[in-house]
């Protein structure tokens, strides 16, 4: 079952990940995060798609899932599509939903027994979906041949997945 689209409020990068900053899925993620903490191993998954506004708007959305839970999708506006090269480059994604590992680092994770245990999920290999995202949109622009954004999407996504064949 589908949730609201959050947005990230913050995206940055590093040498190894882009950094995505989603306050709105505290709530959303508090379990998952808890049974990370405890050492539990948990297998999810995440795919990238093509989302439609309601205002004829396209986004694209990071969605991840696991153990049958709701999926939580992170959308991804036209103003944000040039991180999707950074994301196929870097390839990894660090979502975060507490602005204070930003703002005040290592010790903002730690807790009263000093212990790590930041609000955080690493997303691997996150880049590798890009391919399939690709073939997404370029379906679509051939049934909406007049839709700029998707012709935009389109060239930012081939720019990416061929910058990322050229380091290999």
């Amino acid at each position: 079952m589908y949730k609201e689209i959050a947005v990230p409020e913050f995206i940055g990068e590093t040498e190894q990940a882009v950094i995505l900053v989603v306050p709105a899925l505290e709530r959303d993620l508090s379990v998952l995060f808890e049974r990370f903490q405890e050492g539990e191993e948990i297998d999810y998954w995440f795919s990238w798609e093509l989302t439609m506004q309601n205002d004829d708007q396209y986004m694209v959305t990071l969605e991840i899932g696991w153990d049958g839970e709701d999926v939580v999708a992170i959308g991804f506006t036209l103003e944000m599509w040039e991180y999707l090269p950074v994301i196929t480059r870097r390839s990894h994604v660090v979502l975060m939903t507490d602005w204070q590992l930003i703002e005040e680092g290592v010790a903002a994770g730690m807790d009263q027994m000093g212990r790590f245990r930041p609000r955080a999920l690493l997303v691997r290999d996150a880049g590798q979906g890009m391919g399939a995202l690709s073939s997404k949109v370029a379906v679509q622009a051939m049934y909406c041949k007049s839709n700029v954004e998707l012709v935009q999407l389109l060239d930012i996504l081939r720019d990416s997945l061929t910058s990322q064949e050229n380091l290999h």
